[in-house]
């Protein structure tokens, strides 16, 4: 059961957790103006992370990264993106100003190939290996 706050009624806890939600979800500062961003902590204050390191021993280093590196390419797919072929999320990749990295890696499928989803994009590019798999 999640609890609010003392201070605050329900409408205000759900407008402060709405101001943070892309903070938690991205694990990075979301804010395209500079000026809307928190300032940083002063010169006296310890440096602090966005998100706690929450890496424990029963996950294995193999399987973040794994998870991670799916996270990164679902983040840059919208729904409506699939189903399409290669080239077409190449061109989707370019205008969100993706990572060449990633738009290269895009090169190397089959022209007439469809992709339903992130999920058959990631088993292409990485010769049909499931991240769930090896996460679980």
């Amino acid at each position: 059961m999640q609890r609010g706050s003392t201070k605050h009624g329900p409408i205000r806890d759900d407008n402060l957790a709405h101001e943070v939600d892309g903070i938690v979800r991205a694990r990075r500062e979301t804010r395209t103006e500079e000026w809307r961003s928190a300032e940083p902590p002063g010169e006296d204050q310890p440096q602090v992370a966005l998100m706690p390191d929450t890496s424990g021993a029963d996950r294995t280093a193999g399987a973040n990264t794994a998870a991670d590196a799916r996270a990164e390419l679902a983040r840059w797919f919208d729904r409506h993106d699939f189903p399409a072929r290669a080239a077409q999320l190449m061109h989707s990749l370019r205008s969100r100003n993706a990572p060449d990295q990633l738009v290269n890696s895009l090169l190397t499928l089959p022209k007439r190939q469809r992709y339903n989803s992130v999920g058959d994009l990631w088993r292409a590019l990485h010769g049909g290996e499931d991240v769930e798999t090896v996460r679980f």
